[in-house]
């Protein structure tokens, strides 16, 4: 009994230390740089926009506009907005295309960042000099996408 206690006291022990003690290994880090492979997406097609008509009215050609309307419509139904609203409308459109535009800023931004680098050797032995210019470089980048992203 007393032989198969010490049986696995050792066995533990050597699994335990993974056999470590017995081969010391030096343990080598190595940087391997892998190119990236992300397929850039094609671009969706444009929007297409219908003609909208927007016709003014007042008091004064309230009657011309009806019979005008009504021969070119058939019918008596319109849509109006007051003068507020149709501002409102109209910073709602500048607020879409303000959101649009920042959106393919950032989708330009990523698409670039993507791109296979072919120079990464080159770009491992710059020297302090260069790599504080391509911070600044970076940086400034950074601070046109932002500026952008505000505007």
């Amino acid at each position: 009994m007393m032989q198969l206690h010490k049986s696995l006291a050792i066995l533990s022990l050597l699994l335990l230390t993974s056999c470590n003690w017995l081969w010391p290994r030096e343990v080598v880090v190595q940087t391997e740089y892998v190119d990236r492979t992300i397929p850039i997406q094609v671009r969706p097609k444009g929007i297409v926009t219908y003609p909208v008509k927007f016709f003014v009215v007042t008091e004064e050609n309230f009657e011309e506009f009806k019979a005008t309307f009504e021969d070119e419509y058939s019918s008596f139904v319109f849509f109006a907005l007051g003068v507020p609203d149709y501002e409102n409308l109209s910073l709602n459109m500048a607020e879409i295309r303000r959101y649009i535009e920042q959106q393919r800023t950032l989708i330009l931004y990523y698409e670039d960042s993507i791109k296979p680098n072919e120079m990464i050797d080159d770009q491992a032995e710059l020297t302090d000099e260069q790599n504080s210019q391509s911070a600044t470089s970076v940086a400034g980048q950074l601070m046109q996408i932002v500026y952008s992203l505000t505007r």
